[in-house]
């Protein structure tokens, strides 16, 4: 498991043995946390990031438009990653949601939508 950040996006990633390789095995996850106060409320990281998305199919998962955090629940048999996303970064009381959570389990690389 890998935990990143600063990208001011979301994505989940899964990192190859050899990304030149198509068919190479997944060996790891890349969670990358979005901010959750960069640009206001501003939609901006989408359409940079996304037209890429297409390109690149280990990453699982994209979202730029959103301000937010991963919440994780780890065991020894699997990882749990909330995505949870705050309504708006103008107001203090705003409501957080889930989002997407996603599953990587014990001794099986790669991320899957839970």
């Amino acid at each position: 498991m890998v935990i990143t950040g600063d990208w001011h996006s979301t994505f989940v990633n899964d990192l190859k043995l050899d990304f030149k390789a198509f068919n190479s095995p997944t060996v790891a996850t890349e969670f990358v946390t979005p901010s959750i106060t960069s640009n206001g409320d501003a939609n901006v990281y989408g359409p940079y990031y996304g037209p890429k998305i297409p390109e690149n199919p280990h990453i699982k998962f994209f979202d730029g438009d959103r301000r937010g955090y991963f919440r994780v629940n780890l065991n020894y048999e699997r990882w749990q990653a909330d995505l949870r996303i705050v309504t708006t970064v103008s107001r203090p009381d705003a409501p957080v949601y889930t989002f997407a959570s996603f599953v990587v389990e014990n001794s099986h690389p790669g991320a899957k939508l839970g």
